[in-house]
């Protein structure tokens, strides 16, 4: 192992570059102030460090000092001590300032400072010199005053001022002085990136590469080069990496993601400056997990609000709790970590309990409750006691709903505790099959509802078991069994009415699977029927769900349209309908945007994201989030189409089979629209594209994205080969309107004239059954390729138009352009292509653009722009929507007002701003305000210029 050396400044090239040049001006006799802004341990006081070993082997004069938290006490402390303002100094003037700051019995402050500044100006008569002060945010007013006072003295005189901050630093005189400060030089220190990471872990192991495991447990360290390196030191003295030169990677047995108790201790080691009640009350939080409520804090530590302010301060103060609008979050993950695995286990359990239990009397969401007890089971001696199990009866259909994983587990801990005469046992298994059925796991939910009926002695709970049952043989494809199942449930005497109800409304899901239309209208009036009397909200929305269903299948959109929001009506707010409202919300979606109502398609859509974001369980909110992106990168919202892949990309791991192939589809298409290759590369292989995805549901997406690629790669005949294939399949995909207008203009380009007319002809079939105008648009866009003809073209790009869809509706201007072309009629061909290429420029398709240039140039068609060169940092490299977020952030707005103003989700915001916060290398949302308020200025006065 290599030890620290110089760790702490690793992947610091460009900063320690920037710091040289600094020196190298005072040297040469100009003067500069430089604020470095770092948390803790990300280098900072590296940079500090270095930058004073360079300028004293350049010969300057070198006067540094750290603040504390003490600082602030004493005024000019902190200039007092940079200065080396002492008794024992060899200045005669130093001591003559330390002995009137000894005998002064008035206030000797302003006096004081003008000797200090007075001072500094004899020592920068003498040559260059540097001050230095390090946490400058601990510092005490009147230093900083004088601070400010000698930095307009820096423009005239060999002297670098250097403070050292870190972001978290919010006192008002300190802003003023950094604010007004318009000579100085501010350099970020931002957390290492995954590369500079993996070159510090390979350092430090002396190894050539790391592994994917060891840079995936290192992403813990959130780029913090010292959690980093103890990290590696740690997991290296402990015996858990395997390093031989080539690569370093983690041993087998670190699975779970527990630090290695060393490093744990190391870490909570060093929190020793802030107070032990400090330290005592971030236990009690740690428990509570990353984020969490002051309410829930006060609930859990057993103290009035009152008594927490101090503790509170001063661990926001100390930078390891950040605020998160209302909510309070560790700075850093690891910290918190190391808090929770540091307090001795027996304890750590106790407290858990004692949390759930006090959570669960302040009548706090079951899930926090929930959460709290599954934490203090030990996992050696899974006994939950009485209070939990009688709790657990009382509150795990509920649990089930909000929190499916932690209903799962606990449930599946508690059964086996339970006698087959304790009458605790039966509400429990059901609410297991419950869970399973929220958690989408059809084969576990079929399993253990065969299990459970086969020995029940509860009517209620056989009831709501066969509706699981045959919820889970549904969604399995197995229709026969499903089927059976309801009927014999229907055959059961004193079956519930509610249940009666849901089980005719599934009876219809089946039956319109099957095609048998007649009898799911029937299966359903009776589901009517049983779900009004009962005033069964969820019975009733199902029953209406599968009607709309059939209407749809029926191409009958407007009728389906009221219908499901008959269903959304029917449903409401209970949290228990909350999936199946989802599910009726992205159908009314979907139609009404094919019946071109995008306004309403997108209050549907809103109307979603928010419920999902306030109560639905991960897997669903993933399933919105692509159900957003899918439809930002119809309409054209790129950014915000990606914003939400970004989003959902977190709860990758919730998705099913489908839903990651349609994330790693559109993340793939996106990217390769933009020509960004190692994007679009890197999603291809994450759905495993080797197999086909012609064969597999939601993979529209992929095979755009593939034949995209192999068209990229200049071989259309692949992309070709791709897409027909998917059309031979006999598997028709209810969208394949989106990829067919591609394959007929590929097959076209590649002289497979009969691929291409086959595909027409399926475009054809599909916009014959019900008139929807998205599909009617791409069989007008197919048939005008395939005749060559201007009129059906110009016929689909009206209907794109109409629906609000600018990236068909480029591409069809396109398309038309290269058909006008080929007949000789140039101008109205350079007229289409014109406007095809500013919506690509807008929508960022840097490939489109190079693909239609180079469709155009044949026919001598050329349209003439400059090269365009995006900013990769700074205000410049902000997408306009980006930029409109920012003022609304300089405005005073939070996340959710802001969502709300702009008609998107709050988490769409959320990486909107983080996007904006790495642009722009700046930490907080203040800093985002200034620089908002200050482009804004200049944005107006080049308005005004122009005007």
């Amino acid at each position: 192992m290599t030890s620290g050396g110089t760790a702490e400044v690793f992947g610091r090239d460009s900063e320690l570059a920037q710091l040289r040049g600094l020196v190298g001006e005072v040297v040469a006799g100009r003067g500069n102030v430089l604020w470095l802004e770092g948390e803790p341990g990300i280098g900072k006081t590296a940079l500090l460090r270095a930058l004073l070993a360079e300028a004293e082997r350049l010969g300057c004069a070198v006067h540094h000092a750290a603040a504390d938290q003490l600082s602030q006490r004493f005024p000019l402390r902190v200039l007092l001590d940079c200065l080396a303002v002492h008794p024992k100094s060899d200045d005669p003037e130093v001591l003559g300032i330390h002995e009137r700051l000894r005998l002064a019995s008035d206030d000797p402050v302003p006096a004081i400072a003008e000797q200090l500044i007075s001072l500094v100006e004899k020592l920068c008569a003498a040559g260059s010199l540097v001050l230095a002060v390090d946490d400058v945010q601990w510092a005490d007013e009147s230093s900083l005053l004088v601070w400010h006072r000698l930095s307009r003295l820096a423009e005239h005189l060999p002297l670098l001022l250097v403070a050292a901050i870190r972001p978290s630093g919010s006192r008002t005189e300190l802003g003023v002085v950094r604010g007004e400060d318009r000579a100085s030089v501010r350099i970020s220190v931002p957390p290492l990136d995954e590369a500079a990471t993996a070159d510090l872990a390979a350092h430090l192991t002396g190894a050539a590469e790391v592994g994917p495991a060891l840079l995936e447990t290192l992403g813990r360290a959130a780029g913090n080069p010292r959690y980093v390196r103890e990290m590696v030191l740690a997991l290296a003295r402990e015996n858990h990496l395997d390093a031989d030169g080539a690569r370093a990677e983690l041993t087998p047995e670190i699975t779970d993601g527990a630090l290695p108790r060393s490093l744990a201790e190391a870490i909570a080691a060093r929190l020793g400056f802030v107070g032990s009640d400090t330290i005592g009350l971030l236990r009690m939080a740690a428990l509570l997990g990353p984020t969490f409520s002051v309410t829930d804090l006060r609930t859990v530590s057993e103290r009035p609000v009152v008594a927490l302010v101090g503790c509170v301060e001063e661990a926001l103060t100390a930078g390891l709790l950040v605020e998160s609008g209302s909510r309070l979050t560790f700075q850093h993950g690891l910290i918190r970590q190391a808090l929770h695995e540091t307090t001795p286990t027996a304890l750590r359990l106790a407290l858990h309990h004692q949390a759930a239990r006090a959570l669960a009397s302040s009548g706090a969401p079951v899930e926090r409750t929930g959460e709290q007890l599954l934490a203090s089971i030990s996992v050696d001696d899974a006994e939950i006691d009485d209070w939990g199990l009688d709790w657990l009866v009382d509150n795990s259909r509920m649990l089930a709903h909000r929190a499916p994983d932690c209903a799962e587990a606990l449930l599946g801990g508690a059964i086996p505790l339970l006698s087959t005469h304790d009458l605790r046992r039966e509400p429990l298994r059901t609410a297991r099959v419950l869970a399973m059925v929220q958690l989408g796991r059809p084969e576990q939910a079929r399993e253990l509802s065969e299990r459970a009926l086969a020995d029940t002695h509860d009517p209620s709970c056989a009831a709501e078991l066969s509706w699981y049952l045959a919820w889970s043989l549904a969604v399995l494809g197995l229709d026969d069994l499903a089927t059976e199942v309801v009927e014999k449930a229907l055959r059961t005497p004193g079956f519930d009415r509610p249940w009666l109800a849901r089980m005719h409304a599934v009876l219809g899901q089946v039956m319109l699977s099957r095609g048998h239309f007649e009898a799911a209208d029937a299966a359903v009036e009776r589901a009517l029927a049983e779900a009004r009397p009962a005033r069964d909200g969820f019975a009733l929305g199902l029953a209406l769900h599968v009607r709309g269903a059939a209407l749809a299948r029926r191409c009958d959109l407007a009728e389906a349209v009221i219908c499901y929001e008959q269903a959304g009506a029917a449903l409401g707010d209970a949290p228990e309908n909350t999936d199946l409202r989802l599910t009726v919300l992205g159908n009314r979606m979907m139609l009404l945007f094919g019946l071109g109502q995008a306004a309403e398609a997108e209050g549907a859509l809103h109307e979603m994201l928010a419920i999902a974001e306030r109560s639905a369980t991960p897997a669903r909110l993933a399933a919105v989030r692509l159900s957003a992106a899918n439809h930002y990168y119809t309409i054209g919202r790129w950014e915000d189409a990606t914003a939400e892949l970004d989003a959902a990309t977190e709860l990758a791991d919730r998705l099913d089979g489908a839903g990651r192939r349609w994330l790693h589809g559109l993340s793939a298409l996106l990217a390769g629209h933009r020509d960004d290759r190692s994007t679009l590369l890197r999603s291809l292989q994450a759905a495993g594209c080797e197999e086909n995805p012609a064969t597999r549901s939601a993979s529209e997406f992929l095979l755009l994205a593939g034949a995209m690629r192999a068209e990229a790669e200049s071989d259309p005949r692949r992309a070709v080969r791709l897409l027909a294939e998917a059309l031979t399949e006999g598997k028709r995909f209810g969208t394949r309107y989106l990829w067919l207008p591609s394959l007929v203009r590929l097959a076209i380009e590649t002289g497979e004239t009969e691929i291409a007319g086959r595909a027409t002809d399926a475009c054809a079939e599909d916009a014959a059954v019900g008139a929807v105008p998205n599909i009617v648009a791409a069989s007008q866009h197919c048939r005008g390729l395939l005749e060559r003809d201007p009129t059906a073209l110009r016929a689909a790009i009206e209907l794109y138009s109409k629906t609000s869809q600018p990236p068909r509706y480029a591409r069809a201007l396109e398309d038309m352009a290269v058909v006008l072309a080929e007949r000789g009629e140039s101008a109205q061909a350079r007229t289409a292509y014109g406007r095809a290429v500013k919506i690509y420029q807008k929508l960022g398709a840097t490939w489109d653009l190079r693909r239609a240039d180079a469709r155009m140039r044949p026919h001598g068609v050329r349209h003439a722009r400059g090269r365009r060169h995006r900013a990769t940092n700074g205000w410049e490299s902000l997408t306009p929507t980006e930029r409109q977020i920012a003022h609304l952030v300089a405005d005073g707005l939070p996340n959710p007002d802001i969502a709300a103003a702009l008609f998107s989700s709050r988490r769409t915001v959320e990486v909107h701003v983080s996007h904006i916060l790495a642009k722009l290398g700046v930490r907080s949302r203040v800093e985002i305000a200034v620089e908002a308020t200050r482009h804004g200025g200049e944005e107006m006065r080049s308005g005004s210029r122009s005007a």
